[in-house]
């Protein structure tokens, strides 16, 4: 069963807004084009749309794609884990049989693939042919050097906190009496004393625990000073504060390390999609993961619906609860790509009936017009849609910190430092100095 989402474009407008007046503006550089030959009847496209619901609304686009245009469609699906899927993306597009197209996060991964010269720069094209029918996210972390290279592939809301109500009813908790980090994490310790799984974590692959590190920046400073904060790792002329090493990051990364006994055993060896499982088993109280993971929930139909709610708010943190951490994916063309036929095929993933259906299979809020009539979401997950609507329109928003900080600097000291405070390997104090030597290195290569 199916019910219709009426409030998408309003997402589309408010949310993806927001998103486009945070996205990180890349630093100087350019990537070359080149022609095609337009008789090309394949096309490749490296994608995260690997879980069976994505998979299946993929594939049946790309079958209506080439039952219009005649060109055929090599689907290269890899899982969405973010410590293999981006090397993935980077291999592929590095090497001599590179995919036509290639979808990554929005960014600073946009603009190292377009400095490298492995993407096209479409800003002709987007001008002529899609700007009439995209909002302003449809370009949000796509530009690099003034040109445009790639464009929305669909935009996810993070900072959330699932919870599971009936298994929290059993320790007297109501997860709407929660609006503070220190509420939460009483009512996580009561769960925790009662012999009860209070949350769980996919530490493993490193990024679940990075989100973790951006929630609490979020919070600690608010959505403005946190995208001021990743900006100077890329801009070379960005002000010189706020600093990693301010008492109020260092609070932050120390508020994340004191929730390392509320998490279960062995969460470090564990991954995100164990994580996923245990929640939705049943046995858990709250899980952090993004609005992807409405897809997860349609997957497993669980015995119980979950609910969702943001983040809370940090008691002495500058940041409010209803701010939102906001992720553009880019669909990308290849430089060795033939032009026309990848053109084509972002003209038709972009079509109103096109981008309603597969925004709706996929939970991907779409900044392009979409034909209403056929943006429905499963039944199974609605509430919790709406929800998460409500949030995306309701405050101030940041950029996820893997796709506003350098690349490099995200994947060591973010992922890899989130890891390294659970096991003890750094200090927040260390963890806090590394990032902020980085990011004067990086200012000074980028200079």
């Amino acid at each position: 069963m199916t019910s219709s989402r009426p409030t998408r474009r309003s997402l589309a407008r408010l949310g993806l807004a927001a998103l486009a007046a945070v996205s990180i503006a890349a630093t100087a550089g350019c990537a070359g084009s080149g022609d095609g030959d337009s008789s090309a009847k394949e096309i490749s496209i490296i994608n995260r749309w690997s879980d069976p619901i994505g998979k299946a609304a993929a594939e049946e686009m790309f079958e209506a794609f080439t039952a219009e245009t005649g060109i055929t469609v090599k689907n290269n699906s890899q899982p969405s884990s973010g410590d293999t899927y981006q090397p993935a993306v980077r291999s592929a597009l590095s090497s001599s049989n590179a995919p036509s197209l290639a979808v990554d996060n929005a960014g600073p991964n946009t603009a190292e693939y377009a400095k490298s010269g492995a993407v096209r720069d479409i800003t002709d094209f987007f001008d002529e042919t899609l700007a009439d029918r995209s909002s302003a996210g449809a370009t949000s972390g796509e530009m690099y050097d003034g040109k445009l290279y790639g464009i929305s592939a669909g935009a996810v809301v993070g900072n959330l906190i699932w919870y599971n109500p009936d298994y929290l009813a059993e320790f007297g908790i109501d997860a709407a009496d929660i609006t503070t980090y220190e509420e939460w994490m009483q009512a996580m310790e009561t769960i925790k004393k009662a012999g009860g799984t209070p949350i769980v974590l996919g530490a493993k692959d490193q990024w679940p625990g990075g989100h973790y590190l951006n929630d609490f920046v979020q919070r600690a400073l608010g959505s403005e000073q946190t995208t001021a904060l990743y900006e100077r790792t890329v801009n070379p002329d960005a002000p010189d504060s706020p600093k990693w090493t301010d008492p109020a990051v260092v609070g932050a990364f120390q508020d994340y390390v004191d929730m390392k006994p509320l998490f279960q055993d062995g969460f470090l060896g564990e991954a995100q999609a164990t994580a996923d499982s245990l929640f939705l088993s049943g046995d858990v109280g709250f899980y952090e993961m993004g609005s992807w993971y409405l897809t997860a929930i349609q997957n497993a139909k669980p015995d119980f619906e979950p609910g969702v709610m943001l983040f809370p708010a940090l008691e002495d943190g500058a940041g409010s609860g209803d701010e939102v951490t906001l992720g553009n994916d880019s669909l990308m063309v290849s430089a060795d790509a033939d032009p026309e036929a990848a053109e084509a095929f972002l003209e038709f993933f972009t079509r109103p009936d096109v981008a309603a259906k597969f925004g709706a299979a996929t939970s991907k809020i779409m900044p392009y017009e979409i034909d209403e009539s056929l943006s429905t979401v499963d039944d199974i997950i609605a509430p919790q849609w709406e929800a998460i609507n409500g949030f995306a329109t309701g405050g101030e928003a940041a950029l996820f910190n893997d796709q506003a900080i350098d690349v490099n600097i995200y994947q060591t000291y973010i992922w890899q430092g989130s890891v390294g405070l659970m096991s003890g390997d750094v200090t927040p104090e260390e963890l806090a100095s590394q990032l902020e030597q980085a990011t004067v290195d990086a200012q000074k290569a980028n200079g």
